[in-house]
């Protein structure tokens, strides 16, 4: 057998794995104002209301009697603080005719492990503050099926409608598996069938305006029917994001490089019920 021969443009070239953009950027720090107050701890303001009451035409209280507004400040802590590292030898970068780019290396870390770590964390948060405090459909604990998913999708509109959430604001994030049981559904298919996927932006057109965000089964557990939300309840402050590329490491002839984020996801303290899911089991 003769000998192989590699053109630079084919050393060159990396057969680079698959990512996706954020599947929870549009949601978070929507609405908050966040202030981080000491050592992995940010805190949240909150201003109070007052009841309504009868009008008065006597007296000197006709408005009702005096009170003054509150406000607040809720502080959290950020538990999570993730890190990584690895080094690429000066010869392996040399030998692979540039496809070990140490720079290129860092993005694809941030793009394949940190920004679907992220996500998954902040969903996982919100999903289990709907369980712990039961805010869950009339129907959870029941498999979607292609007779009933359009029926229980409708139930979490009725769930944040009756906490004052407009339908324009409200996001349900599912796998494709569940969304293909949507679209079976044939009372679906007489109210929506003209939902397309928007492919750029992982998304489907709004049903009953209620928008759509598909993610992979990876992203929820395996009994998550529906997660729905108001798109401004989320806070996911990052206190420390950062990269950095050392090449002048005792020890290593070429190139060392780590990354470390800090970062919590919290409801707001006036805007946890605004968060409904369907769960299978």
């Amino acid at each position: 057998m003769g000998a192989l021969y590699y053109s630079a443009t084919t050393l060159g070239k990396v057969n680079e794995q698959y990512s996706l953009r954020s599947k929870v950027k549009g949601i978070i720090n929507n609405g908050f104002t966040l202030n981080f107050t000491g050592v992995g701890t940010v805190s949240i303001q909150t201003v109070e209301t007052v009841d309504e009451v009868d009008y008065v035409p006597l007296g000197t209280d006709r408005f009702g009697q005096m009170t003054e507004l509150g406000n607040g400040t809720h502080e959290y802590t950020l538990p999570q603080d993730k890190a990584w590292t690895f080094s690429i030898d000066r010869k392996s970068r040399e030998d692979t005719m540039g496809s070990m780019d140490v720079k290129k290396a860092v993005a694809r870390q941030v793009r394949i492990v940190s920004i679907p770590n992220f996500d998954k964390y902040v969903l996982a948060t919100v999903l289990a503050y709907a369980v712990t405090n039961s805010q869950v459909t009339e129907n959870s604990g029941t498999a979607l099926t292609t007779s009933n998913a359009y029926q229980y999708f409708l139930q979490l509109g009725e769930y944040l409608n009756d906490n004052d959430i407009e339908n324009e604001n409200i996001v349900v994030y599912m796998t494709r598996k569940k969304l293909n049981l949507l679209r079976r559904d044939p009372e679906f298919k007489v109210a929506c069938d003209k939902a397309y996927d928007d492919s750029k932006k992982g998304t489907v057109v709004p049903i009953d305006g209620m928008s759509i965000i598909v993610v992979p089964a990876s992203y929820l557990p395996a009994n998550t029917g529906y997660l729905a939300l108001a798109d401004n309840v989320v806070a996911a402050p990052m206190k420390t994001n950062m990269t950095r590329i050392l090449d002048d490491q005792r020890g290593i002839d070429g190139f060392v490089a780590e990354g470390r984020r800090r970062y919590g996801a919290f409801m707001g303290p006036n805007s946890g019920l605004a968060i409904v899911a369907h769960m299978e089991a």
